[in-house]
């Protein structure tokens, strides 16, 4: 087993997506070289799955190296750390982050050790041919410039699909799978982005302390209680950005800021750009797709 040191040749801590906030769902679809490698001391902050076409690659996580054929499925859950790259001459594989819907949790109950880790071959022609399917369907509605809400609902779903296929693959007693008073508090912040939440009050709903909660709540999610709220106003104010002309004042008390300089600095992290910029690159960029069907 080759050292962390050796795997280290992209000092990689996130990765970083240009139109929405991190840990929502970003995704890809590569093919790389024998130089390729990724580092993550610290883990991701989310949920991060593979799928090997074709080549290998190769995961390390603590003192564990896993080889990466066509037809494998790795799920690292958030906070392991680990590298991960080609292992030989090339490695063509479909990833994604993802922060799971509440809704998942049946079709996350993977078998898995104790280090939250997931690995599976998928033997079945068939089976391979469905996840590989869903997979770069799914990158295909999170990539196009411009792309709409619905874009992005049609990604979701395929990952979703995705999930349903690894289940039916696995049929394993063993799992994991999302504690449903975690669960419940996510679709909640889904849901209601803009209230304005106590960490007492929710773990007293919990029956839980406010320690315990936190921790869980980092522990399956990937992140806090209140940056994962702060994703999901910022997720919804990108989205009403780029389809109205509202104030940006108005937007960032809508989805449950106080202070518009704060979301504005907020945002400008998470994308890139502050949300003026980001609206008008979004625009002109529907106003773009829109004249190429209109000559074609």
């Amino acid at each position: 087993m080759r050292g962390s040191e050796d795997m280290a040749k992209i000092p990689t801590d996130y990765a970083v997506h240009v139109d929405r906030p991190y840990g929502i769902l970003i995704a890809g679809h590569y093919c790389e070289q024998a130089d390729y490698a990724v580092h993550r001391p610290s883990g991701s902050m989310d949920w991060l799955l593979m799928f090997t076409i074709s080549g290998e690659g190769r995961i390390q996580k603590h003192n564990q190296t896993v080889s990466c054929a066509a037809g494998d499925i790795a799920v690292l859950m958030p906070g392991i750390p680990h590298h991960y790259g080609t292992k030989g001459t090339a490695w063509e594989f479909i990833w994604v982050h993802f922060i799971p819907d509440p809704e998942w949790s049946t079709w996350l109950r993977l078998p898995g050790s104790d280090e939250r880790f997931f690995f599976q071959h998928v033997a079945s022609g068939d089976q391979r041919g469905f996840i590989q399917d869903a997979l770069l369907r799914m990158v295909r509605h999170e990539l196009p410039t411009g792309s709409s809400e619905l874009h992005r609902r049609l990604s979701e779903l395929a990952l979703e699909e995705t999930l349903i296929y690894i289940q039916q693959a696995c049929r394993a007693e063993s799992s994991v799978s999302m504690d449903p008073r975690i669960a419940d508090i996510l679709r909640e912040l889904q849901l209601f982005p803009a209230q304005k939440i106590s960490l007492p009050d929710l773990a007293r709903r919990s029956c839980l302390s406010t320690s315990r909660l936190s921790h869980l709540f980092k522990e399956q999610v990937g992140d806090t209680i209140l940056n994962t709220l702060c994703k999901f106003r910022l997720e919804k104010a990108a989205r009403i950005l780029s389809s109205t002309n509202r104030q940006v004042t108005e937007i960032a008390s809508d989805v449950g800021f106080d202070c518009s300089i704060h979301f504005t600095r907020k945002f400008k992290e998470a994308f890139g750009e502050t949300p003026s910029k980001y609206r008008k690159r979004k625009q002109s960029d529907a106003s773009d797709e829109e004249d190429i069907r209109i000559e074609y």
